[in-house]
């Protein structure tokens, strides 16, 4: 199964209700990305970039920022917005394991601790070696992992939450986090179209995420080669993290 088994799945109702609970970027973690792309003197990639909720105000304000991602759903919905918006970025289907470019990066970012979504030691050190592969000398990798100490706390109970359309009709996503497994955080989802008093549509998802312990991502991105590599406090680069905070970040220079 490929890399983005789970990801690569992520289906209509999921794409448009991320859409709705997350329509822009945290402000904190934006700006947090948005200076290294300031910063960065040449081309700059953002795999598994979703459906835009950084890329495209990052268009906006001006920057080439490149993108792919294995969901098509949502690579639709990033672009449904660009069309919208009069932008045209370079984006693409492709997986961080067999991505297909001729071009060498000086930045690389991947937000929202996206990365978690890879499981196993072979998938990790595979994607993060493409990436290095991907950066021109000098070039920077950041991205921020969620740590052991993220893991949910109300296991075996239901939560939901729900948000309306445009048309009056409204998406349900209900979620049953699972017992941590190998650190490993597992959570179904349940995605319910619903229309006045009946579901019309339901989609279900297990969202399984790689939880690090301390120490553990340094580890294997020094199993890479990077020439600097430094973790930082989220999201503020002038702190080094705490203990337990719930997620790191990484500065990785090749």
């Amino acid at each position: 199964m490929n890399t983005y088994s789970l990801y690569s799945l992520y289906g209509t109702l999921c794409t448009e209700f991320f859409d709705l609970d997350k329509p822009t970027p945290p402000p904190l973690e934006y700006e947090f990305y948005k200076n290294y792309v300031e910063q960065a003197p040449g081309e700059i990639l953002e795999p598994m970039c979703g459906t835009g909720r950084y890329l495209i105000p990052l268009c906006e304000s001006g920057f080439n920022v490149h993108g792919f991602d294995a969901s098509t759903h949502m690579l639709n919905a990033l672009r449904t917005k660009c069309a919208q918006k009069g932008l045209s970025p370079k984006v693409w289907h492709d997986f961080i394991d067999t991505v297909r470019t001729n071009l060498l990066y000086s930045l690389i970012f991947i937000p929202d601790s996206s990365f978690v979504l890879f499981l196993t030691n072979e998938e990790i050190i595979r994607s993060l070696q493409k990436l290095y592969s991907l950066l021109k000398p000098g070039g920077i990798f950041v991205f921020d992992v969620e740590t052991i100490y993220a893991a949910p706390s109300k296991i075996g109970l239901w939560q939901g939450k729900a948000h309306t359309r445009p048309d009056g009709s409204f998406i349900l996503l209900n979620t049953l986090p699972l017992a941590l497994e190998d650190d490993k955080a597992t959570v179904i989802c349940r995605y319910e179209l619903c229309d006045k008093g009946s579901v019309i549509k339901t989609e279900i998802e297990y969202f399984k995420i790689k939880l690090y312990r301390p120490g553990e991502m340094m580890a294997l991105l020094e199993k890479i080669g990077f020439s600097s590599i430094k973790e930082i406090k989220a999201f503020d680069p002038h702190k080094i993290p705490s203990a337990q905070d719930y997620t790191i970040v990484y500065e990785c220079i090749k």
